[in-house]
């Protein structure tokens, strides 16, 4: 065999990226815990300011000052719009929320949702146009630290928005830098271990991103007690900073990626051996790349060649719709709890802490179960529990609903699950080449619904919030039938090209497309 020619000998040893990692460097150790560990925090940086709106932009409670004001009567059922400004106020300082600062309320209820409407145009132009560089020229390791740094920057920038339209503008540039965070993060975390450590490594991620959804909740009461909405973008600005400056420059680029784009096999075997290092490993001198693994025409750009080639264009249609219906979930639901009857914060958190199991389920799954059959059946369970939630929604008279908060937590569970086990999917039915490329496709598709989720919430469902958990619940179910047009490819090894993973799978008799 090619593989092992030479072997114990001064030859050559022929070895493909997958059989280095294996045999060598280790599919699993220090090395790899460090690198998933380090860039997963950027993600928790990049979930922190997705979700932040939830708490700056947030409609604080009010209170009377008056039971009555030429002949209106203020009472805790009565609207704001209907009353007269002096038998009302906001019960914290205005400036603690955009809301009550930029008073977006009544007749200016809409723009409420125009800066989260931005935000997620901004990072699906970002992943339109920022994603496919991580394929090229400039890496998953520096796109990551771009747009770690743009996180920053953009977060201060933003404190200062002395209205509206600059607040929405700013959070648009925001969207856009951070777009490329999470595949850049999932893509250096995987490339670099062996197949049977690809769920751990979601654990890894997903866990540690969910610490920074968690904590949240905690650090937006804590900035609270300032009541000050631009002191929390301040605060929430610093760690992405210090993140890019000390911790990234330590991070390993992709091995793969330095063969594909560089096709400097010696750099890309330094990599290896340093990890080998790390993991108390020796890599042999006389190892080769195998040409298989790393040969693909470069001329074209990876997007390209993802929509020229039939099967790989197909397969990401069908997997951008799947993600289409994640990301309407993902986002919206989030945003939508505070047309709950329940306690912002605590719902905020309860969500949060509901990706913990979600982490948990999704690498139990990854490891043992089927792809498609975990997706579509956590699909359909979500948007079941969506309509549950419906139900409940209708009861306003209490203002508890225990039964309510369940059925959403259950929905949220559920849709964070599938989209978890979707990302390591996606991972596996594109190879190295185009990978952060596809990936960045799907998370487009995921920021579309994302784009639709405050449309909905704010606008379309305004004044009857149950029709946004029937909206969600009719999206996921429609979206998870996707997932039936492709393939399975569980246990299956990661490929450097489209050439290799074509090759691959007719050689293991898998169907391009189901």
């Amino acid at each position: 065999m090619d593989s092992e020619e030479g072997s114990g000998t001064g030859e050559h040893m022929k070895l493909s990226v997958e059989e280095i990692i294996e045999k060598y460097v280790g599919g699993f150790g220090g090395a790899q815990l460090f690198q998933v560990l380090v860039v997963a925090l950027g993600w928790g940086f990049d979930i922190q300011n997705t979700f932040l709106p939830i708490f700056t932009d947030a409609q604080p409670s009010w209170r009377c000052t008056s039971p009555h004001f030429l002949q209106i009567t203020c009472t805790k059922q009565s609207s704001i719009c209907d009353m007269d400004p002096q038998l009302w106020e906001w019960n914290t300082p205005k400036k603690a929320s955009i809301i009550s600062e930029w008073d977006l309320i009544c007749a200016n209820n809409f723009k409420a949702g125009i800066p989260q409407f931005f935000f997620f145009t901004g990072a699906l132009l970002g992943c339109i146009m920022l994603g496919p560089l991580a394929d090229s020229s400039l890496g998953r390791k520096r796109m990551l630290l771009l747009s770690s740094l743009t996180l920053s920057l953009t977060g201060f920038l933003t404190s200062l928005s002395p209205n509206i339209w600059i607040y929405s503008l700013l959070r648009a540039f925001s969207g856009f830098g951070k777009a490329p965070i999470g595949t850049c993060c999932l893509v250096l975390s995987t490339e670099i271990v062996g197949r049977k450590w690809r769920s751990l490594i979601g654990f890894l991620l997903f866990f540690t991103c969910t610490l920074g959804f968690v904590s949240l909740p905690i650090l937006a009461y804590l900035t609270r007690l300032n009541f000050s909405w631009r002191r929390t973008y301040i605060y929430l600005s610093i760690p992405p900073l210090a993140y890019s400056l000390f911790l990234l420059p330590f991070v390993w680029e992709s091995p793969r990626w330095l063969l594909l784009r560089r096709g400097n096999s010696d750099e890309a075997l330094q990599s290896f051996k340093k990890m080998a290092e790390w993991n108390g490993r020796l890599l042999p001198e006389n190892i080769i790349i195998e040409e298989r693994s790393i040969t693909e025409n470069q001329t074209d750009s990876a997007l390209s060649r993802l929509w020229t080639t039939k099967w790989a264009r197909i397969r990401l249609m069908l997997t951008m719709a799947v993600g289409f219906g994640m990301g309407l979930i993902y986002y919206g639901m989030p945003f939508g709890v505070g047309s709950l009857h329940f306690n912002l914060y605590l719902s905020v958190t309860f969500n949060a802490l509901s990706e913990i199991p979600a982490a948990i389920i999704s690498t139990l799954l990854v490891a043992k179960a089927p792809r498609r059959k975990s997706i579509l059946l956590l699909t359909i369970l979500s948007g079941m529990l969506c309509f549950v939630c419906v139900v409940y929604s209708m009861d306003t008279h209490k203002s508890t609903n225990w039964g309510q908060m369940g059925a959403e937590l259950g929905a949220f569970l559920s849709a964070v699950t599938a989209y978890n086990v979707l990302l390591i999917y996606c991972l596996e039915l594109f190879p190295s080449s185009v990978r952060n490329s596809a990936m960045s496709m799907v998370k487009q598709a995921v920021n579309v619904g994302a784009i639709a989720s405050p449309v909905i919430v704010v606008i379309i469902t305004h004044g009857a919030p149950y029709l946004s958990f029937a909206i969600f619940g009719i999206a996921i179910i429609m979206s998870g039938l996707f997932v039936m047009g492709l393939p399975e490819t569980k246990d299956r090894p990661f490929c450097d090209t489209l050439e290799g993973q074509q090759w691959q799978e007719k050689e293991h008799q898998t169907p391009l497309l189901s």
